[in-house]
């Protein structure tokens, strides 16, 4: 699959020198989070995050997301936020302490599959 994403710096440039303004403000805060495009969850998994989240786990040294109905009686350790709300959490059982879970903002921007 081939994506052309619309979005990330060159799209939004002013949104980017913000946040870059604010992880130059924050810089111990800015090691711990990323930017993320949601396109492959958005447009071609077709996610709806009130409904679902994701749950995450490294297996063989790959990163693993599965993305399954939200459940409000678990409570797990959010890594990953939308809009504010909680899309993606870390299955600590799996981290075997090994890594501390980092977290990241989340944008979704229109893609075309060429």
């Amino acid at each position: 699959m081939t994506t052309n994403h619309n979005c990330g710096p060159q799209a939004d440039p002013e949104f980017f020198d913000a946040l870059n303004k604010l992880f130059e403000q924050y810089p111990e805060a800015a090691d711990r989070y990323m930017i993320k495009s949601m396109t492959l969850e958005l447009e071609y998994l077709k996610i709806d995050f009130r409904k679902q989240v994701g749950v995450s786990r490294i297996e063989d040294g790959r990163i693993i997301t599965e993305f399954v109905d939200r459940d409000p009686t678990r409570h797990r350790q959010c890594c990953g936020y939308h809009h504010g709300e909680c899309i993606l959490v870390c299955d600590p059982r799996r981290y075997e302490n090994r890594l501390k879970p980092r977290t990241f903002l989340s944008f979704g921007c229109a893609g075309k599959s060429a």
